[in-house]
């Protein structure tokens, strides 16, 4: 008798156990549960689907600051730059009608590490901010002119969707703030589903009681100190909203400066130095803005990050507005002159040339031709300009990965001529690896008195 007592009082203590073990985990899963971002809007699918495609333009963009923005993060704010976020939104049909709209939002942040090799872009956690602040104007665009949020919410708050409810011109303020209506707990957290009833005429609202995440009253908790926990939430709301406005409004009245460059290709390669097979720093994504320091060629010398500095190619980038190559580079015009020559056609054929580097093989050819058909040039011009095309050709080719052995230019002109070049002597001088005098003596000119003066050293 005493045993089966025991195992029967084991069999009581295991179960107990077992209880308070599931007691807990769940309890933690529920405490650990990411807060989600949604409202109800009283509006059909398509309307609200309609108008979340109006935002699509303003979902994503740079961030002023990261401050106010994300979660406490283990690593210090300072550290990250060039925040962005991108804002996604869900609508499905709402149980009890209307629309439940949620959103979400993403932000990344470049992270500078002391040590280099750690740096790089981070996801960090919103805060619900940016979520919230969506919601406020997806809601105040579709509740009806001349219904305020907050002064339909205050009525709203106080009133039982139940056929005792006054309901007319009779009904007073009084009636609707009665100790006897039911505590507003009942009504919902965050949303109401359907309380149009309660408003003759009225049409379908959202009812929002705070900006952060829904959690019903505490049990005890009055209607007064509800309205003032409310009121109070929705001013933060109002002031959050009009720092962000005041930011956008900072940021679009400031002076760019003159010398930035932006990024137009993404996973862009950062060099250590001007040259293709030389280490890479790490790879920059569109709309990557560096301070520019110099152009050498078809490379772009930028400031990354303090005092670290790097090489990218220019066809990757968008160059400063007002931009002006510097006298004597490839870009500008001999002597500062507007340019006499300009690229009539363009083809890739067999070289049916007797220079030997090319006899037969793949190049690329472009003819050249005066602006002015009766405007004088120069051996120095010409070659100035055939210096620019090559490198601009080398640029291009490089970038749509087409291989050629060579670059041909055709002076369709009196004077004529013709430059040949192997795409290695090419590929030195955009790289500073030959020099141009050099450069000059490894091309065929055709015939050389078209290029006398400048081809020699």
């Amino acid at each position: 008798m005493k045993k089966t007592s025991l195992l029967a009082a084991r069999s009581i203590f295991s179960v107990f156990l077992s209880l308070m073990f599931w007691s807990l985990l769940l309890g933690g899963n529920a405490r650990a549960q990411t807060p989600v971002y949604q409202r109800t809007i009283h509006r059909s699918v398509a309307e609200v689907q309609t108008f979340l495609q109006t935002l699509r333009p303003e979902a994503s963009g740079r961030l002023p600051t990261l401050e106010g923005f994300v979660q406490q993060h283990d690593q210090p704010l300072e550290h990250f730059d060039r925040g962005y976020f991108e804002c996604m939104f869900q609508a499905v049909p709402a149980v009890g009608g209307g629309t439940m709209v949620q959103a979400t939002a993403k932000i990344t942040a470049w992270y500078t590490d002391p040590m280099p090799a750690r740096s790089g872009y981070r996801v960090l956690a919103s805060n619900g901010r940016l979520e919230n602040d969506f919601l406020d104007r997806i809601e105040e665009a579709l509740i009806p002119t001349g219904k305020s949020p907050s002064a339909t919410a205050q009525k709203l708050a106080s009133v039982a969707p139940d056929a005792a409810t006054p309901s007319g011109p009779s009904a007073s303020p009084d009636a609707l703030d009665s100790p006897d209506r039911p505590n507003p707990a009942a009504i919902g957290p965050r949303e109401s589903s359907s309380l149009d009833s309660s408003l003759p005429g009225a049409a379908p609202v959202a009812l929002r009681l705070a900006a952060t995440p829904a959690m019903a009253l505490p049990a005890g908790e009055s209607i007064e100190s509800a309205r003032a926990r409310r009121e109070t939430d929705e001013k933060q709301a109002a002031e959050l909203t009009a720092y962000v406005k005041n930011m956008e409004e900072i940021q679009r009245n400031q002076s760019r400066p003159t010398d930035l460059v932006a990024v137009k290709n993404p996973k862009a390669p950062i060099f250590a130095k001007p040259l293709a097979d030389s280490q890479i720093l790490f790879t920059a994504v569109t709309q990557d803005e560096f301070q520019l320091l110099g152009v050498e060629g078809t490379w772009a010398h930028v400031q990354i990050s303090g005092p670290a500095r790097g090489w990218i190619r220019r066809s990757q980038l968008e160059m400063p507005a007002g931009y002006a190559p510097p006298a004597g580079s490839a870009d500008a015009g001999p002597s500062g002159r507007a340019a006499i020559f300009r690229v009539s056609k363009e083809e890739t054929s067999s070289f049916n040339g007797a220079w030997e580097p090319l006899k037969g093989k793949m190049v690329r050819i472009d003819w050249v031709e005066p602006v002015t058909p009766s405007s004088p040039s120069s051996a120095k011009e010409k070659l100035a300009f055939a210096k620019s095309v090559f490198l601009h050709g080398y640029e291009n080719l490089n970038a749509a990965h087409q291989s050629t052995e060579g670059i041909v230019i055709v002076f369709d002109s009196a004077d004529g001529g013709q430059i040949a070049s192997a795409m290695s002597s090419v590929k030195g001088l955009a790289e500073g690896t030959v020099s141009e005098t050099a450069f000059w003596r490894q091309c065929s000119l055709d015939p050389p008195e078209s290029f006398q003066g400048s081809a020699k050293p």
